[in-house]
């Protein structure tokens, strides 16, 4: 019999989360919480397979008592029994916290064949919990799985869909999946599974019931602290026309969009190192992704950041680099801000291998002892990140935007949360190195140039994985909002999906492409793949032209890098304006046509 745990989250629902304008917190109470919209796709896939393969279905949460209305939710959906575990002591929980306590709650429960978690937690983009659960109890995981194909006696065959690669992988089991939200479609419980579910009794597991230890659970077992919440930064002044109020508005809107786009960004991309606010003396390390031997981009920008946040801290920054045949990214690494490489040698190992690359990099921690290991937000990084912080004893934080650096020299990470809504700032207060994954687009590289440095080669021996690659396809998706100078944004203002083209006419007319909000992602009016925001993709055009966009904090997150933002809308409250640089209140279907035509 296939025995399936499903592990989910209940998080407040991000669309009821409001800023107080008096105080300029969050407003949580009264907030329904909702199940981790990610993880009703690992439900679903966990039910589907018990219909496939006979078996049953076990989902549990960590969290208050009210966290039984989500493992409801999962009963309705078809899983066969729920647990809950709950403990004050388990309150304030980092992710090595909670992670460790699924672990010791799976195996109270007696362990499963498949353990199934959502891509990623909608409060805080982690996607952290699944991975160091594996790491715990001592499996393997696959992250990103966009399909089961097979489970076997004693294996699955699943294929995993990362940024520009499609392995199709066979893995021993027990096994942890993580599952995309693009794999399968959760279903809608009837009235009868919903009447069920209500009455259905749901055990709870205390941290004794579990066996966890006192030291590891809740707040005081967590490695990062969060130290300071608040609402997302202003960061422009904007200047704001009124159409029938104000003269010549079109012409005044004609000469902000040539000169943002004339506008020289040379002197912003020159870097001036800062005064260092402390002195540490291990070092910075930015670990540089790669695909068979071609460096991501991101690590690059990530290694900006970290020339920065290196010299804040008067230390060197040193990349970190896995692979069998990988000179071209040690060499590289120089000409984008490294003064070190150290490149841990995985012979017969060039592609990204967990088992691999977690053991070659938590060698590498142990024997140097850095301060901070940075990783781009990408997935193969984030799952390395996850299950190397189990490895090595220390906290994680996900997804950051910004950083800085106190006079004692410890890193204050700052991440947005709930959709952007707020954000927090963490520390990694007593364990060593903290280690971050940074977002993707949010930072920009240094400039490149021709420098070498020293390159400390080890050699890892004894390496042993668990994975057997049956099929590796490379994928090409261009991200073309990414790349973009110009974006054209449409939000909601724009009624009906037909008017999406007079978005799309003014994007070429600019040389751009069009970007949409989540909200019209969602209803399918636009590719997902077109999406600006948290959720979607971070932007960092000369240009951004919000048509008919609210300005909803997710979405503000993704264009937050824009050079300059002009926003058409008829509401003159709405939030987008206060982000803009430029704006007109009117009505969008009356100044774009003649936008176009002046142009």
């Amino acid at each position: 019999m296939l025995r399936i745990i499903v592990s989910i989250k209940q998080v407040p629902d991000a669309d009821d989360l409001r800023v107080d304008p008096i105080t300029n917190t969050l407003v949580r109470e009264g907030v329904p919480a909702v199940v981790n919209p990610p993880d009703l796709h690992a439900i679903e896939e966990g039910v589907r397979l018990k219909e496939r393969y006979g078996g049953k279905v076990t989902v549990i949460t960590m969290g208050p008592p009210q966290g039984e209305s989500a493992l409801r939710d999962a009963l309705a959906m078809g899983a066969d029994e729920a647990y809950l575990i709950t403990d004050r002591s388990m309150a304030g929980a980092d992710t090595w916290a909670t992670s460790y306590t699924i672990s010791r709650a799976v195996q109270k429960l007696g362990g499963a064949d498949l353990y199934l978690f959502g891509r990623r937690a909608v409060d805080g983009e982690t996607e952290q919990v699944g991975p160091q659960t594996a790491k715990w109890l001592g499996i393997p995981v696959v992250g990103y799985v966009s399909e089961v194909r097979e489970v076997k006696e004693r294996s699955v065959v699943v294929v995993k869909s990362t940024e520009s690669l499609e392995e199709v992988l066979e893995v021993p089991l027990p096994a942890v999946l993580t599952i995309l939200e693009t794999a399968n479609r959760p279903r809608q419980p009837d009235i009868n599974s919903l009447i069920r579910a209500r009455t259905a009794k749901i055990p709870k597991l205390t941290r004794e019931d579990i066996g966890a230890e006192p030291n590891k659970v809740g707040l005081a077992g967590s490695p990062t602290k969060v130290i300071k919440v608040q609402p997302p930064p202003k960061t422009r002044n904007p200047e704001i026309k009124y159409v029938g109020k104000d003269q010549d508005v079109i012409d005044w809107l004609v000469q902000k969009i040539r000169e943002s786009l004339t506008e020289d960004s040379g002197q912003s991309l020159k870097y001036e190192r800062p005064k260092p606010k402390a002195k540490t003396e291990r070092e910075v390390w930015v670990y540089v992704d790669h695909v068979d031997g071609e460096p991501n981009p991101a690590s690059w920008e990530i290694m900006g950041e970290g020339r920065r946040i290196a010299d804040l801290m008067s230390t060197s920054l040193s990349a970190v680099v896995i692979g069998d045949r990988v000179d071209k990214v040690v060499g590289e690494a120089f000409q984008y801000g490294a003064d070190k490489v150290y490149h841990a040698r995985t012979k017969g190992y060039n592609l990204y291998d967990n088992d691999v690359f977690t053991q070659a990099l938590s060698r590498l921690v142990k024997k140097y002892s850095p301060e901070a290991v940075l990783f781009p937000g990408s997935r193969n990084p984030r799952e390395l990140a996850s299950t190397t912080a189990i490895a090595v004893d220390t906290g994680l934080i996900a997804d950051c935007t910004n950083f800085d650096v106190d006079e004692k020299g410890i890193l204050h990470s700052t991440r947005p949360d709930f959709g952007g809504k707020e954000m927090s700032t963490i520390i990694c207060p007593n364990h060593r190195p903290v280690m971050v994954t940074v977002r993707p687009g949010v930072f920009r590289p240094l400039p490149r140039t021709e420098r070498k440095g020293e390159v400390i080669r080890e050699e890892v021996e004894d390496l042993f994985t668990r994975f057997k690659v049956l099929e590796t396809r490379k994928v090409e998706r261009r991200n073309v909002l990414a790349e973009a100078d110009v974006v054209v944004g449409v939000g909601r203002g724009i009624r009906d999906p037909e008017n999406i083209k007079l978005a799309e006419e003014l994007a070429e007319k600019l040389g751009g492409v069009v970007g949409v909000t989540k909200p019209l992602a969602d209803s399918g009016w636009y590719p997902k793949d077109r999406q600006v925001g948290q959720t979607g993709v971070t932007i960092r055009p000369k240009l951004y032209i919000a048509l008919g966009i609210s300005g909803a904090v997710q979405h503000l997150v993704g264009m937050a890098g824009a050079r300059k933002v002009i926003a058409i809308n008829l509401d003159p409250e709405a939030q987008i304006f206060q982000n803009s640089d430029y704006g007109v209140v009117g009505d969008l279907f009356q100044v774009v046509p003649e936008l176009l035509r002046r142009l």
